[in-house]
């Protein structure tokens, strides 16, 4: 259960920091 939860973890902290790192202009639209 250990891999799982880090593979979902991850996948999170690489949409959020996507989403940071992509958008930083139109996180407002997104808002």
């Amino acid at each position: 259960p250990g891999r799982a939860h880090m593979a979902l973890k991850l996948r999170v902290f690489i949409d959020y920091f996507c989403h940071k790192a992509i958008l930083p202009s139109q996180q407002s639209h997104l808002r």
